[in-house]
Order: structure tokens, then C-alpha cells, then sequence
């Protein structure tokens, strides 16, 4: 038996906290013990870790409590490897102090150099940034390191000194049945009746680039009839309302929320649009696709991976409204290239399911395990 730990700060969040417990759950009980240890036990995904998964969670006030209890939990569990989802140096330290002789593994959903650029983050700040950058490239070569695409994986290798030998390229997965089974629920569209639908999904966030998905739609608006949906909550929602009523788009555009079934929207969807900055993989993109939604996306480490030109979306490299909106309108006008794209992307979505990803999971845990 091979025994294994992931640790996340707790379950809230969204792609990185999903995929652990996702992949967690699957991995082969026959074959693993598994725990998933917490910093603070809260989230929506709690209800989700599998009752063949031991949960531990020991909040601390500070970061060097948290360490300090992470450390006398690998101390005594003993794991052969462990997975880092998000606080990578803190799970780092708290192996040195255990004397751990586990294998170190981070899991790696977004390029870290474009983290370290994110308005969002505190990184950003020219002197915490060259801090991050130094601690980062003493840690990451002395882990192995799951990166959710070959872009992520890219940029650690020729920024942060990783190896190629130390690196595993393995996407996120997506529950494929549970999605088909949420998509089959009725839902109300808002918006103008018969007006082709173009949904969005994430974070109200700077990453994201909602300037330019609302300026796409105004441009859009000009000779294509659409009604617009965005879904996600976040700390741009006010500002992103002034630029869709500064575009006079109010009628056409309706944020809603967060939303625990995206999915039924999507599977409505006659595009879906994503207009990121960056995307260290793109979750949402894959549901869309599972849903049978065509997509559209700006190019990015993690889009690039997904997006098949012409056979399950089109890929935008300029990321200017008049060459996202001239993707929606070939999306939205040409409904036979529509139809064919939704095929495609339904194909697409089959690679990402619970088992293969977790499979690949399996084969890349094993050998880090014949090596420990």
C-alpha cells in the first residue's frame, strides 16, 4: 500500500481544491492509504471526501502553528508522498521539520510567473515578488511537480530551475456523469427570448479580463443578436456592472451569481467564451465542452492545451475585442460549423474523465513511490 497525503489550505476556492479530493477519491483504495490533511476545515467540498479518505484538519491562528501541526501530523502518519495543493513552502518546511522522507509533490494549477503578475495577488509588490521568486527556485527543484499543462510545466522549467525529470504534465479532471446528469436539469434563460446564448464562468476577478469580454460584446452586438451569461461571484462584480451598463448592454447581459449548477447553463450555451489573461489549465473550458458547448478563448499556457482550432472551439492569440468578437460571430452565425464544433468538443471532454486522469495520477505515484 502506498500512503499519501494531500494537503490544501481548506475547501474553499474552486479548480485546485476540487481536483484534490476529486483525484483523491479515485485513486484505488486496494492500492493507497489516503488522508487529506487541512489547514482550516471549511468548504463546499467537504461533503465530497470519499469516507475512505482519512480528513484531518488542526487550525492554527498563525503560519508557524500551521507548520508546526502539519509537521506532527507527517511526523507521526508517515506518508511516502506528499501532494501539495496551494501553500507550497509552508508543507514544504513543515517536511524539513518532520524529518520527512516522503516524496514532495506540488501541484501546480497556474504559471507561476503570471501569478506573480496578478493585480490580485500581494506577489505583485516588487519586494515580495523578488522574495517569492528566491524561495521559489530553492523549493521547486527539490520537489516533483504535477503541472496541470505542458505551458505550466514550461515555465517552471525555464524560470524556476525544475527539471524535466521531475515534472508530470497531468490536466484536472472533470466528473463527467455527475456534469451530464446537473446539465439535464431545466433552467429559465434570462435575456432576449430566441437571441442565441453566449455563456462565461469564473471568478469576478482581474485574471479573468471581463474589460475585454464586455467590449467583445458590445463590438459583437453591432450585427449579431446574442443574450450573454455570466456566471461567478467576486470582488468585480460592481465594476464589471458599470462596464456593462457604460456599453449599454443591460439588456443583453445578465451576471448570475454563483451558481452550484453552472452546468445547465452551459449545455444551453450556443458558445461559451472565456477571455482570461491567463489559465494555467481552464476547468471551466471542459465542462463547457462536456456539455456540448463550441468554445471560444483567449490563448493562455492552460487553453492552448484544450482548444482544437476548428474542431472543438476557436482559439483567440490576440487578446483584443474586435478578434474575440469575430470568433463569437463565426461561432454564433455559421450554425453547421456550430453543430460540428459541439461534437468535437463533446470528443474532447471523454480525455478529461475522473478515471484517466486519475489513472495517470496512479502511474506517476507509483514510480515516485519505487523511488522513495
Amino acid at each position: 500500500m502506498i500512503r499519501v497525503a494531500f494537503v490544501a489550505p481548506s475547501l474553499n476556492g474552486g479548480g485546485a481544491e476540487r481536483a484534490a479530493v476529486t483525484v483523491l477519491n479515485a485513486l484505488d483504495p486496494g492500492a493507497y492509504t489516503k488522508a487529506l490533511y487541512l489547514f482550516r476545515r471549511e468548504g463546499p467540498y467537504l461533503q465530497d471526501v470519499s469516507s475512505g479518505v482519512e480528513l484531518v484538519a488542526a487550525a492554527a491562528d498563525d503560519r508557524v502553528g500551521r507548520v508546526r501541526l502539519l509537521s506532527a501530523f507527517l511526523a507521526s502518519w508517515r506518508p511516502q508522498i506528499v501532494v501539495s495543493f496551494l501553500s507550497y513552502f509552508s508543507v514544504f518546511v513543515a517536511m524539513r521539520l518532520a524529518r520527512s522522507r516522503a516524496r514532495f509533490v506540488i501541484n501546480q494549477q497556474t504559471p507561476l510567473s503570471a501569478f506573480l503578475t496578478d493585480r490580485d495577488y500581494a506577489w505583485r509588490a516588487p519586494v515580495r515578488r523578488q522574495a517569492f521568486e528566491a524561495v521559489a527556485r530553492f523549493v521547486y527543484p527539490r520537489a516533483s511537480v504535477v503541472a496541470t499543462s505542458r505551458g505550466v510545466g514550461d515555465d517552471l522549467v525555464s524560470r524556476f530551475g525544475v527539471g524535466r525529470d521531475r515534472l508530470a504534465t497531468i490536466p484536472n479532471p472533470a466528473a463527467l456523469e455527475a456534469i451530464a446528469r446537473a446539465a439535464a436539469e431545466p433552467v429559465e434563460l434570462p435575456g432576449p427570448a430566441g437571441a442565441p446564448v453566449i455563456a462565461t464562468a469564473g471568478r469576478l476577478a482581474e485574471a479573468k479580463n471581463w474589460p475585454l469580454f464586455v467590449e467583445s460584446l458590445r463590438r459583437l452586438r453591432a450585427d449579431q443578436p446574442f443574450r450573454a451569461i455570466v456566471l461567478g461571484a467576486g470582488e468585480l462584480e460592481a465594476e464589471i456592472r458599470r462596464r456593462v451598463a457604460d456599453a449599454d448592454l443591460e439588456a443583453q447581459v445578465t451576471l448570475a451569481g454563483f451558481q452550484s449548477n453552472p452546468w445547465k447553463y452551459m449545455a444551453r450555451a450556443d458558445v461559451f467564451a472565456l477571455t482570461s489573461h491567463y489559465e494555467g489549465f481552464g476547468n471551466v473550458l471542459i465542462e463547457a465542452m462536456a456539455c456540448g458547448a463550441p468554445v471560444v478563448a483567449t490563448a493562455s499556457p492552460g487553453t492552448r492545451d484544450i482548444v482544437q482550432p476548428e474542431t472543438n472551439g476557436l482559439l483567440v492569440e490576440a487578446h483584443e475585442p474586435g478578434a474575440v468578437a469575430s470568433a463569437l460571430r463565426r461561432v454564433l452565425s455559421d450554425r453547421a460549423f456550430r453543430e460540428r464544433l459541439r461534437l468535437g468538443a463533446r470528443a474532447t471532454a471523454q480525455a478529461y474523465d475522473v478515471p484517466a486522469i486519475a489513472a495517470s495520477y496512479d502511474r506517476f505515484f507509483r514510480k515516485l513511490a519505487a523511488t522513495a
